[in-house]
Order: structure tokens, then sequence, then C-alpha cells
């Protein structure tokens, strides 16, 4: 599953950059700045876990549900072939020893 963990972070950090750098062109006095930056963190924090819940929904449905069925084949094939070849090193040992009758 795809990590969305940092999702509403990097949405928050970003718009609080913005409105940063705009508050800062505008020249917005320290309280101004000071509020418009906490309504943005606020408002995108929120956008962001939103974002993130869509996505780990998302993502959850897409994820191939394999059946037992499928499973069970993969995983007693390689036992199948192991044991062949174990049954072939066998006879060729017994064939290969002498007769002592």
């Amino acid at each position: 599953m795809i990590n969305t963990k940092p999702v509403p972070i990097i949405i928050t950090l970003a718009a609080a950059f913005i409105s940063c750098v705009i508050s800062i062109a505008q020249k917005v006095e320290f309280s101004e700045f000071v509020k418009r930056l906490a309504i943005v963190v606020a408002i995108f924090l929120v956008m962001g876990t939103i974002i993130k819940m869509i996505l780990d929904y998302a993502f959850k449905t897409l994820e191939p549900i394999t059946p037992i069925d499928e499973d069970v084949i993969s995983v007693s094939t390689p036992l199948d072939e192991a044991e062949g070849q174990e049954g072939q090193e066998e006879s060729s040992e017994e064939s290969q020893e002498p007769d002592e009758a």
C-alpha cells in the first residue's frame, strides 16, 4: 500500500509558504501576517486530511484480491518440483550401487 501519511503536511506547508511570500510581498503588519498564516494552515490541514482519506480509500479499492486457490497452487508447485527431483536422484543412486546377491 502506498504511504499517504505525509500528504496533509506537504499540502499545509506549501500553502503556508505561499501565504508567507504573498504577505511579505504586500508588506502586511505582523498581527495580520500571523492571522493569515493561522487561517491558511488550519484550512489546508483539513483539506490535506480529506485528500489523504480519499487517496487511502482509492488505493484500498484498487488492490488486487488474490483467491486462496492461487496461493495454494503457487506454494505447492515448487515443493512438487523439489520432490520430483529428489525422487530422480534416489532412483539414479539405486541403479549405480552394485548388487551383492
